[in-house]
């Protein structure tokens, strides 16, 4: 048994000495498709939380949160500073959540909007492509040391395919009118560019496979608002807002999911068929809005924060 143990040790530590290695050769092969897109946000917004004295409004998702905020309107009706933090959601849940919880004082609203399926394992972790990797280590490499072992161990075998996306993609320059692109990111962080933004008539509607939401990612969640809770920071979880089609082949897994959260005492502040949106509102994917899809959930989400808001008081 001894033995045993010794070995694993020894496994692990060399698993984790051939990470760090990977780490330093990969400082070689940046990737400038990576550095030039929409997920520098990541890095923007811990620079504009770090320079936020004042109580603020944050938002916290995958990028139908980018893609699906006007979040002027917010300022306009909270007159509160409002940083949309909003990625690609495979960088997974868990990680948003440990880089920007240090930023939260007492006051603080933040709106943790998860795609539905950041609640499943893979998306959760961040364990489901190369995503984790290329937005912290082009972005915000600092983030590295919040990954746990488990991370680094489900995610090694990504690793070659981020040196082949970075090499085939070296030099490449974005399209700069590309929603997709750096600059298309407004002051908050929301993705704009709405003029390039209009409903693409073949969006594939997707089915969430899994059966049941993981209980893992669900503690994670409840513990990092509890915490919040502590320091007098107002967490409120929302559904996201999910292209009609999606929704209903997703169903069984939307609904267990509500009673998941719901008997872990932080169900949805409204039923998630509310964030059910027509096709039409839907850009080029089943989370991304257009711009009246965006404006849309923004009022609805301010009409809804007001109803929560003037329930604690």
């Amino acid at each position: 048994m001894k033995r045993f143990i010794y070995k694993s040790i020894i496994f692990l530590l060399l698993i984790i000495l051939f990470f760090f290695l990977v780490l330093m050769f990969m400082a070689r092969y940046p990737d400038k498709y990576a550095r030039e897109s929409h997920e520098i946000n990541v890095r923007l917004s811990a620079e504009r939380l770090s320079h936020i004295d004042t109580t603020k409004i944050v938002i916290i998702g995958g990028s139908g949160c980018g893609f699906g905020f006007n979040s002027q309107l917010i300022y306009n009706h909270f007159h509160m500073p409002i940083i949309n933090t909003s990625t690609h959601a495979s960088i997974g849940i868990v990680m948003q959540l440990n880089i920007y919880e240090q930023y939260f004082k007492k006051g603080d609203i933040v709106l943790i909007i998860p795609e539905y399926q950041q609640f499943t394992k893979k998306y959760g972790y961040g364990i489901e492509d190369e995503t984790l990797y290329r937005i912290l280590y082009n972005h915000y490499p600092d983030a590295l040391k919040y990954l746990t072992p488990y991370q680094v161990v489900n995610t090694i075998k990504f690793i070659p395919r981020y040196f082949q996306s970075a090499h085939t993609r070296r030099g490449f320059i974005f399209d700069t009118i590309s929603p997709y692109y750096k600059s298309s990111l407004n002051e908050y962080g929301d993705v704009s560019f709405w003029e390039y933004r209009s409903h693409k008539s073949s969006i594939p509607a997707h089915t969430i496979q899994n059966d049941c939401p993981n209980e893992d990612i669900i503690e994670i969640i409840k513990d990092f608002m509890q915490v919040q809770e502590k320091k007098g920071v107002k967490c409120i979880l929302f559904p996201p807002t999910y292209m009609s089609q999606s929704y209903e082949n997703s169903k069984l897994f939307i609904n267990t999911l509500s009673a998941v959260l719901l008997n872990n005492n932080i169900p949805f502040v409204t039923p998630t068929e509310r964030y059910k949106f027509d096709d039409s509102l839907f850009y080029d994917t089943d989370y991304h809005l257009t711009y009246e899809g965006a404006t849309l959930r923004t009022q609805m989400i301010i009409e809804d924060l007001d109803s929560c808001l003037n329930v604690a008081l």
